[in-house]
């Protein structure tokens, strides 16, 4: 299954682990899904953080293609994990932010007491 992700920002994230006592360094992407409603068609942003596995873990913040493959957790769970990143171009890049740009906004409340 493949995605189009626009990440904003990474963080790094390192330490050591309480319960094994490993050394641990992660990469977490700020970053916004540029997702198609199944029922509408519409492309929908949604915000998230994203694990960047350990061969993506000097990715810069842009707008990818990222293919997702069907993971199991330490806990038995089915999860999805990132099977590859791959930058779209800058031209798509500017689509895909006009279309957010587009989304339509929430409608402004109305002053209190007019209705």
């Amino acid at each position: 299954m493949k995605n189009t992700i626009q990440i904003l920002h990474v963080t790094q994230v390192a330490g050591r682990s309480k319960k094994t006592g490993n050394d641990y360094d992660m990469r977490m992407a700020q970053c916004i899904v540029h997702k198609a409603n199944r029922d509408t068609g519409v492309v929908e942003p949604l915000i998230g953080e994203l694990v960047l596995p350990e061969r993506y873990k000097d990715t810069q913040p842009g707008l990818y293609e990222v293919e997702f493959e069907v993971a199991i957790s330490q806990d038995k769970r089915v999860t999805s994990q990132v099977a590859s990143i791959t930058a779209v171009a800058q031209a798509s890049a500017r689509a895909a932010a006009t279309v957010a740009a587009a989304a339509p906004a929430a409608p402004a409340a109305a002053p209190k007491g007019q209705a």
